[in-house]
């Protein structure tokens, strides 16, 4: 090698003749072009709904002619409606006892999974079936399933001694009870598949050490699966809110929001108020708080998420 060539070899990494690797300009300005369509999508069809809704709910509109503002009437009126505050309770409540039993079940079952139980495989497909179902088609079978007379619960209720007579989804007093079951059932599948992934990826070391140290199957779930899958747990238990939240599929076509408005969750109100009453500015005016709760609900989650991630 001679001494020239051997100090452009020392040279080449020197500042001004280092070569240039990663994002540049040309790649920057392709990823941009590349990028656009999706921007400009985004813009249509989500900011400017948005924009729209936000000043609809400052508006009077009937479905037909110009806005008429309103100023703060339309949140005065709900904010001062009795059938309004219940709503929200309501939606509140189904939204995070959802949540949680799916989030509860999905864990015992992901971990019932895990630990190798006699069948398995074929269990893998049967608890993740009804995450694929559609809601509608969910929501007709337990319609009736839950019918009074032949209904298949009260037919089980009966054959077991209990009282089979009950009108599970004619009685304002019982018509949640039934929902949340519903809601549950097609929602535990998809926390169960990704709460598997998570609880496999716990190192089978980590099982051995528990095991040798005398931890029963009890104390395994709660000290070392629970623990170590917190993240996923935070994660999956606020989508789980965001997603109960907004059932309205499910719940319309279950009890279409009755008996009485007793599953009237807020986007059925939202719906009845817009479509029903062509009262879309109290509609929009729901549709904002709700979206303003969900963010909150969107941001606490994500904190959670990241500080057990920390832990």
């Amino acid at each position: 090698m001679t001494l020239q060539s051997k100090n452009q070899s020392q040279n080449f990494f020197a500042p001004g003749k280092r070569a240039k690797v990663g994002i540049n300009a040309i790649n920057r300005k392709s990823a941009w072009i590349f990028l656009a369509p999706l921007f400009i999508l985004l813009f249509i069809f989500l900011v400017l709904p948005m924009i729209n809704s936000v000043r609809l709910s400052f508006s009077r509109w009937g479905g037909l002619g110009p806005f008429e503002p309103a100023g703060l009437e339309n949140y005065k009126y709900l904010f001062s409606d009795a059938q309004m505050r219940y709503s929200v309770l309501i939606t509140v409540v189904y939204a995070f006892a959802v949540a949680f039993l799916v989030v509860a079940l999905g864990a015992l079952l992901a971990a019932a999974i895990s630990s190798g139980i006699r069948g398995h495989k074929l269990l893998k497909v049967i608890w993740f079936f009804p995450g694929i179902a559609p809601p509608t088609a969910v929501a007709i079978f337990w319609s009736g399933a839950f019918q009074p007379e032949f209904g298949a619960i009260n037919v089980i209720f009966g054959k077991v001694g209990l009282n089979s007579g009950n009108a599970w989804l004619a009685s304002s007093t019982t018509v949640l009870y039934p929902a949340i079951f519903v809601a549950v059932w097609a929602g535990v599948g998809f926390a169960f598949l990704v709460l598997l992934g998570a609880v496999e990826q716990i190192p089978v070391s980590v099982r051995e050490a528990a095991v040798v140290d005398g931890a029963n199957v009890y104390q395994q779930f709660t000290k070392i699966t629970l623990p170590l899958i917190r993240p996923v747990l935070a994660t999956i238990f606020t989508l789980q809110v965001i997603w109960a939240f907004n059932g309205f599929t499910l719940l319309w076509a279950l009890t279409n929001g009755g008996p009485a408005d007793s599953t009237a969750i807020l986007p059925i109100l939202a719906y009845k108020e817009a479509f029903r009453y062509g009262r879309f500015g109290n509609a929009a005016a729901m549709a904002v708080v709700a979206g303003v709760f969900l963010l909150m609900v969107g941001y606490i989650g994500l904190r959670k998420s990241r500080s057990s991630q920390d832990l």
